[in-house]
């Protein structure tokens, strides 16, 4: 009888630990190495984000975008579209951040930064790049085939301390670039990655600033 319950006792107490260890690995959120080697935690949407300790957005009125850069491969077919690209980022990030309200300007000029201004500077790097092709997509566009992709690794930084990174990447995002890709053509279609993507980090950060899940 005695040996019944100690080996009762030893199942229960492994249980518990077991559960516990569960529990406990369940909270804290996992780490993935990013591209830079920063140890990004996931965010949907964002997919990839590091903040510094405390940094939440607020107590910032202006926002500033820089232009963005390309490291991505470099192929001759895709000058112009790649071209556009880069510079189509900058220009929706302004035109879907300043929806939000959380800054009382974004800009791409320091010219338009008001003296004594609490400033961010947001910078952005296409570090993967694929302007697409409808032919691919005829064929298996619906599995992500043809499709133009978009990956961007970006950081917000005040004076020279970075506050913020994140890494995100579209491709196809919308129902009929899957659907009629081959139909559509590849600037339209990423065009409207890049849109997505410009809307989710307006929401991300919005959401950052009112402590609201963002994963």
């Amino acid at each position: 009888m005695m040996q019944t319950r100690i080996a009762l006792a030893l199942i229960l107490t492994a249980l518990f630990t077991g559960c516990a260890s569960t529990s406990d690995s369940k909270s804290q959120p996992k780490t993935i190495t990013g591209s830079d080697g920063t140890p990004y935690q996931k965010h949907r949407h964002i997919q990839l984000a590091w903040f510094a300790d405390g940094f939440d957005f607020n107590g910032y009125d202006t926002l500033l975008i820089l232009p963005a850069k390309y490291t991505a491969i470099e192929r001759a077919n895709e000058v112009e579209m790649r071209t556009w690209a880069t510079e189509y980022l900058q220009n929706a990030y302004v035109q879907f951040i300043r929806t939000n309200g959380v800054f009382a300007n974004v800009t791409t000029r320091e010219a338009d930064i008001k003296p004594g201004a609490k400033v961010l500077r947001m910078e952005n790097t296409i570090i993967e790049y694929e302007k697409g092709g409808g032919g691919a997509r005829y064929w298996v566009g619906l599995y992500g085939g043809g499709q133009p992709v978009i990956k961007v690794r970006g950081q917000f930084l005040e004076g020279d301390k970075a506050q913020c990174k994140y890494e995100a990447r579209r491709s196809g995002e919308s129902a009929g670039a899957r659907l009629a890709g081959a139909f559509s053509s590849d600037r339209d279609i990423q065009q409207n990655d890049i849109n997505d993507l410009a809307l989710d980090m307006s929401d991300f950060i919005l959401r950052t600033r009112n402590h609201q899940p963002t994963r």
